[in-house]
């Protein structure tokens, strides 16, 4: 029986990394989920109309200027969600799906403010960390059954390896997914905070 698993991609668009992890995406035609820095996207909105247009992709809100929002007070908080809601809606036509507060830092004082399902994560390559794609693919080996993985297209470790992700994670009887179809559309509705398949609340 196949495992399941999906994929999530901080920090972008970024000129210089994130068009290769979606051509890689789009050859394979695996899902993600890509949490939009709305800085970012202001400076390369092609990018991500290019990620919008493609069913295979998922669009999330990672705030406007990726700042801890466990330690601003609840304007800022509702400012940076609502400014990178804008921003996406005025590159894209639409508003993102979902939210990733940056650094998953999320407490009760921000949860009436994510409208929309809160995405964390169960498993992160940490190329932010260790910048090198051979740590990426030695994280990747740790994957489980229902995991939600963090990758960054902003890094260049994670653009590098993403095939190589990809390849290890099909050969190794696991089925990518979009968001939704890992957690279950009513389930998913219904969350206020994912973590993975299997830790959800509601």
């Amino acid at each position: 029986m196949l495992k399941k698993i999906a994929l999530t991609f901080d920090d972008g668009p970024w000129e210089a990394t994130t068009p290769h992890v979606l051509d890689v995406l789009e050859k394979y035609n695996i899902p993600a989920t890509f949490m939009i820095w709305g800085e970012h996207a202001k400076k390369y909105p092609e990018i991500l109309k290019r990620e919008a247009e493609n069913s295979l992709f998922t669009i999330g809100n990672h705030t406007y200027s990726h700042i801890d929002l466990t330690k601003v007070n609840s304007n800022r908080v509702q400012l940076e969600l609502k400014k990178d809601d804008e921003i996406i809606r005025n590159i894209t036509g639409d508003f993102p799906e979902v939210i990733r507060p940056p650094f998953g830092a999320i407490n009760n004082n921000i949860l009436p403010y994510l409208t929309r399902p809160a995405i964390i994560w169960s498993l992160d390559t940490k190329s932010w960390d260790h910048h090198d794609k051979k740590k990426v693919l030695l994280n990747i080996t740790k994957a489980v059954d229902g995991d939600i993985i963090l990758m960054h297209d902003f890094q260049l470790a994670d653009s590098e390896a993403i095939e190589n992700v990809i390849s290890f994670l099909l050969e190794n009887e696991f089925e990518i997914l979009s968001l939704q179809d890992l957690v279950g559309k009513k389930q998913f509705s219904k969350a206020k905070v994912i973590y993975s398949a299997n830790k959800i609340i509601e």
